[in-house]
């Protein structure tokens, strides 16, 4: 990270400017390679990784290309503090997701809407908004703390990524790649909108809080109405520990529409079909996620355990009504048309994912590091009306393995692979919705890359 005195710049601009303006940070990532998917669609340059390193249903052929954030989300941010009084500061950051393979603003919900069974694509917090990393403002003291306000990563994603030794690679870890482990079972809430984010550390404690204050329906519902997360992190030397808690109410993720169907729109002169390219459609739940984990550094080796449950339900009835009574084609998100709002019908019994994982880290040397790790995932079988064969159980397993040598510690060159391997009604019931189609319960994706931070 760069950092840039406004002194300096309007000196050189020959503009006269008080001794004690703001200081700026210019700072990004640029993180891209090429890699092999053994099942998958074709790379999006919408898409905010271009892959899709997850099982595919049917998919009988793999995929080579660009992707982007193997490591690290490809970025772009500016960062300005202000010293006040008595070791307090203003504070403010504003961040980018950008797409090294096309130079555009990454954009999940066109990839979606685009889809069509052309590209992968999948549902993201980041979708097309010019900050879609960070937009906030606020300020901070060593005593009090930090309060800030606006567009922020949650609290669940701050906690996660130093208790995965593997670093959260965004192409070679599940958490990295998936934002609904971070987003409490929502992707789209991995980044909340509107929200109050509080932090303070108490000696070898650091207690946070977060809360969204306004949430919104009709033309812009996008994200979840309600969330509320509070996390505490426990650092003494060697040993670490932490747990969190979130409860998030509507929660909506979005996903491609079918390809080839078509939605009624109300129009002034009677109705009108749109075609399923350029709409996308939607899912409401209400979620509530706790996690912890540990982590010990036994001096160059670093182990970690990780643990999270999210139990998923269903909105209530007023909300749950609210939706169900959206007609087709009236809602837009991301600037693309909601074809469809699906309410959750999960019933009496609960639907819970449960991800366990266990991480380590070896330097070998200052320049040289080996990661690797399992994760497994657990969906339980809660559709008890439905025949055995279509019931939601499965199994993922994740198996990581990087390998990252830093040049200097502005820019690495490394490679990671990833292993998935599924099983459990759900993914029997995949395969016969797929007749003669591929094996589904396993992908691969290899992959070399280079990071470029400033």
């Amino acid at each position: 990270m760069k950092k840039i005195s406004l002194v300096a710049l309007a000196l050189c601009a020959g503009v006269p400017l008080l001794a004690d303006g703001p200081t700026v940070q210019v700072y990004g990532i640029l993180d891209t390679g090429v890699a092999h998917v053994e099942r998958s669609q074709s790379f999006s340059s919408d898409f905010v990784v271009g892959t899709n390193p997850f099982t595919q249903a049917g998919r009988v052929t793999g995929a080579t290309g660009m992707f982007d954030g193997g490591l690290s989300q490809t970025r772009f941010g500016i960062k300005a503090s202000t010293d006040l009084v008595d070791g307090w500061k203003a504070v403010a950051t504003l961040e980018s997701a950008i797409m090294t393979s096309s130079g555009r603003i990454g954009n999940c919900a066109e990839s979606l809407a685009e889809n069509g069974g052309k590209s992968v694509a999948a549902a993201s917090a980041i979708s097309g908004q010019l900050f879609a990393r960070g937009a906030f403002v606020g300020v901070t003291n060593p005593t009090y703390g930090s309060l800030t306000f606006g567009r922020q990563q949650n609290l669940m994603f701050d906690i996660m990524i130093p208790f995965d030794a593997n670093g959260m690679a965004q192409l070679f870890t599940p958490i990295g790649f998936s934002g609904a482990f971070l987003g409490g079972g929502v992707t789209e809430n991995s980044r909340v909108d509107s929200s109050v984010k509080y932090r303070v550390k108490i000696q070898d404690f650091t207690v946070s809080a977060l809360t969204k204050v306004s949430g919104t329906k009709g033309p812009d519902t996008t994200a979840a109405t309600a969330c509320n997360e509070a996390t505490v992190e426990y650092s003494h030397g060697a040993f670490g520990a932490y747990v969190g808690y979130q409860v998030l109410n509507n929660g909506i993720t979005y996903a491609a529409n079918a390809n080839g169907s078509v939605v009624t729109v109300t129009t002034p002169t009677g109705t009108a079909t749109v075609a399923s390219q350029g709409t996308i459609k939607a899912t409401v739940y209400n979620t509530t996620n706790v996690n912890a984990g540990a982590k010990y550094n036994f001096g160059s080796v670093l182990v970690s355990l990780g643990y999270q449950q999210i139990k998923f339900e269903d909105p209530a009835a007023g909300d749950a009504a609210y939706f169900s009574g959206l007609a087709a084609g009236s809602q837009y998100a991301y600037g693309q048309q909601i074809a469809s709002y699906t309410v959750t019908a999960i019933g009496p019994n609960d639907k819970k994912q449960t991800l366990t994982s266990l991480t380590a880290a070896w330097d070998v040397t200052s320049k040289f590091k080996l990661s690797g790790g399992i994760y497994s995932v657990k969906i339980d079988d809660y559709s008890v009306n439905a025949p055995t064969s279509a019931k939601g159980s499965s199994t993922n397993r994740y198996v990581s393995l990087i390998a990252d040598y830093a040049v200097t510690k502005a820019f690495d060159i490394y490679a990671g692979e990833m292993n998935v391997a599924a099983s459990g009604n759900a993914v029997n019931a995949a395969n016969g919705w797929y007749p003669g189609g591929d094996d589904t319960t396993k992908n691969n994706v290899l992959g070399v890359g280079l990071r470029y931070k400033f």
